[in-house]
């Protein structure tokens, strides 16, 4: 059984927890307030895993890249949270392993990649998509356009998290994720709203908690599916997460899928089981 897959499966899901959380913040928060907090709630936890293995890093520029993209992708995901459904964000980032695929062989060597197994399970994986969410996507606002910027630095950033996963320890690499987070939010907030960043309103609190520990758990299984596998291969199973997103859609926000989403999701297991239990090569 492949272990990449399945990591990344499990990133998926904590990834729709946090976003169903960040949907109910950005009903009162901004944005950057939102990123900010997360990194905050987020910055114990992943100090505390990082330390036993230490926090220092080799590839301090690839380190930077990953950074700035990934806040790039955090950003515009957390902005679009507030016009889109959690099933329209995640049609939208579907774009991601197509580009990921094309990226990792250009920035990472030719032992990345894809063979033609896995470009079969990208295309299943997208008609799912389309299939599963086609109904309720809409196009052309600024919502999507900015989902759409987050998929693209997304692709970036993972395949610089593949390439830091041969060199650095996983736990240390969230960690000043986070870090840089925080800082960039708070310096972009007090830039653009001239004014320091204010406590969020009591109410809140756990739900920012809450974003904060499914991220650093999100971003541990993704960092640690990136260095068992290829980016292609792991990035293929991300595509469970719309079937995540739509049941997240159910509970929290009481929308129900129909008989397209049905279909799609049927097709996207069908993908992802075929990555998981494909045999596996060497990454």
């Amino acid at each position: 059984m492949r272990r990449g897959p399945l990591f990344m499966i499990l990133a998926g899901l904590l990834f729709t927890v946090m976003l169903g959380l960040v949907k109910v913040a950005r009903e009162e928060l901004s944005a950057l307030e939102v990123v900010c907090w997360r990194s905050v709630t987020a910055l114990p936890l992943s100090f505390v895993l990082a330390r036993r293995a230490g926090i220092a890093v080799k590839s301090r520029r690839t380190l930077l890249v990953r950074c700035v993209l990934g806040f790039g992708a955090v950003f515009g995901f957390f902005t679009a949270a507030k016009g889109l459904t959690m099933a329209q964000l995640s049609l939208v980032s579907k774009l991601q392993p197509i580009l990921i695929a094309v990226l990792a062989p250009l920035a990472l060597g030719v032992s990345e990649k894809s063979d033609k197994s896995v470009w079969v399970v990208l295309g299943l994986g997208l008609a799912g998509s389309a299939l599963l969410l086609s109904p309720d996507l809409s196009s052309g606002s600024i919502y999507g356009l900015l989902a759409l910027f987050a998929a693209v630095s997304s692709a970036g950033a993972h395949v610089a998290v593949r390439a830091l996963g041969k060199t650095d320890n996983p736990f240390a690499l969230v960690f000043w994720f986070q870090l840089f987070l925080c800082v960039a939010a708070v310096a972009a907030f007090v830039a653009t709203e001239r004014t320091l960043l204010p406590l969020p309103p009591a109410h809140l609190w756990w739900t920012l908690v809450g974003v904060g520990v499914s991220t650093t758990l999100a971003q541990l299984a993704m960092t640690r599916a990136y260095q068992l596998d290829k980016a292609s291969t792991v990035a293929a199973a991300s595509y469970a997460g719309p079937l995540f997103a739509v049941v997240g859609d159910i509970l929290f926000f009481a929308a129900w899928p129909d008989a397209w989403a049905l279909g799609g999701g049927a097709l996207i297991v069908l993908a992802g089981a075929w990555l998981v239990f494909s045999p596996r090569q060497p990454p």
